[in-house]
C-alpha cells in the first residue's frame, strides 16, 4: 500500500468545477487493484471550509451509499470552499454484499490503522490517510446490519463544544449523544482534533426513499451551517436529543410477535412484544423497562434466547419540557423506495 497510491492535492483542481476521480485501493490476493470513484467540488480557492462525506465503511450500507450518489448527482451549487465525498469505502464488503472485510473484521474498529499490522489494519491505514488529510468537519453515513432497522439519526458527542454548536440547526429527527467507539472513524479523527458526526438509518443491503431523504437533507443542513450552500427548504424538524442507548435482548428463543414500530416513544411497563413456541403457546411478553424511543429493530421473527430485539434511546426530563407531547409516533415517514 503505498503512499503515492492516495496522495492527492487539492490544490491541482479547478475551481468552480465538480470533480470526480477514482482512487486505486490496494490488490487482494495479489490479483487486481480495485477503483473506486470520488468526488470533489472546491468552490473557492480558500479550501476552507471543507466538509468530508465518508459512506459505506461497512459493505452492506447500502442506503449511506445512496445518500452519496444522491448528492454527487444532485449537483449542488456550492457557494465556498470544499466537498469532499467518498461514496464507497469498502470496496471489498461491498462485492461480497457484506458488512465486513474479507477476513470477516470489522473495518471500523482498525482505524487509524497500522501500515505493519493485519490486512484490515493496513487497509484503515490507507484508508485514513487519505480521508483524513482535508476536512473542517466529517459527516459518516451508516445504516444497520443486515435484519435491523435504524430510524433516520445521528451520533454525536454532545460534549463537543464544535458539534454542540451547529446541532440546534442540522435537519434530522433523532440526535444520540455517544462517544466514539474504539477504532472507528468518528474516534480516529478525533484523537486528531478533527469533528465528525455519524448518520445512522435503514437496514443493510435495503433501500428506502425517507432514509435517503433524511440522509441528504442532514448532509445539505450541515453545509448551510458553513454557509456553504445557500438555505433552502429542507425537511426541517425540532431534534430529540437522546442522552444514552442500549438494546433489549430476548431471554427466551422462539417466535416473535412484533407490537410497535420503529419511532415509537414507549412508556415504562408498555408491552412492545411476545415470544411464542411453535404451537403458539406463550413464552414470555417483552415489557419495556422505561420510557424510551425506539431507535432501531430486529425485523428477524425467529429467535435465539439473548438475541437483540429493540435499540432503545433514554432522554431526561430536563431535555423535554412536556414529555406528553411524545406518547405515541415521533412522526418518522417511513415508505420503502
Amino acid at each position: 500500500m503505498k503512499q503515492e497510491i492516495f496522495d492527492f492535492d487539492i490544490e491541482n483542481y479547478e475551481v468552480g468545477v465538480q470533480h470526480q476521480e477514482f482512487i486505486t485501493f490496494p490488490t487482494f490476493f495479489g490479483v487486481s487493484r480495485q477503483e473506486v470513484p470520488f468526488y470533489i467540488h472546491r468552490a473557492t480557492e480558500e479550501i476552507s471550509p471543507c466538509v468530508v462525506v465518508t459512506a459505506c465503511i461497512h459493505g452492506d450500507e447500502i442506503n449511506a451509499l445512496r445518500v452519496a450518489q444522491k448528492l454527487m448527482q444532485d449537483k449542488l451549487k456550492i457557494t465556498k470552499g470544499t466537498l469532499i465525498i467518498f461514496p464507497l469505502i469498502n470496496i471489498y464488503g461491498f462485492y461480497n454484499k457484506s458488512r465486513y472485510l474479507p477476513d470477516r473484521k470489522d473495518l471500523n474498529r482498525f482505524f487509524p490503522g497500522n501500515q505493519n499490522g493485519s490486512f484490515g489494519s493496513k487497509f484503515a491505514d490507507f484508508c485514513f490517510k487519505f480521508i483524513s488529510r482535508y476536512g473542517d468537519i466529517y459527516l459518516d453515513l451508516h445504516s444497520g446490519g443486515k435484519g435491523r432497522f435504524n430510524i433516520p439519526q445521528i451520533r454525536i458527542d454532545m460534549k463537543d463544544n464544535q458539534l454542540k454548536k451547529i446541532l440546534p440547526n442540522l435537519s434530522i429527527p433523532v440526535a444520540v449523544n455517544s462517544r466514539p467507539g474504539s477504532g472507528s472513524l468518528r474516534g480516529a479523527l478525533k484523537a486528531i482534533d478533527k469533528p465528525c458526526i455519524v448518520y445512522e438509518g435503514g437496514e443493510g443491503l435495503r433501500l428506502n426513499t425517507s432514509i435517503t431523504n433524511y440522509g441528504v437533507n442532514f448532509v445539505k443542513s450541515v453545509l448551510v451551517e458553513y454557509k456553504m450552500l445557500k438555505p433552502k427548504k429542507l425537511l426541517q424538524r425540532e431534534t430529540l436529543r437522546l442522552m444514552k442507548t442500549s438494546w433489549m435482548r430476548t431471554e427466551r428463543g422462539g417466535l416473535m410477535i412484533n407490537k410497535v414500530k420503529p419511532g415509537k416513544v414507549i412508556q415504562k411497563g408498555e408491552v412492545l412484544g411476545e415470544v411464542r413456541k411453535v404451537t403458539g403457546a406463550l413464552l414470555h411478553k417483552i415489557i419495556a423497562p422505561q420510557n424510551a424511543v425506539i431507535i432501531g429493530i430486529s425485523e428477524s421473527a425467529l429467535l435465539m434466547t439473548g438475541d437483540p430485539l429493540y435499540h432503545l434511546g433514554y432522554f431526561k426530563e430536563s431535555d423535554c419540557d412536556e414529555e406528553d407531547n411524545y406518547l405515541d409516533y415521533y412522526d418518522i415517514d417511513i415508505a420503502e423506495e
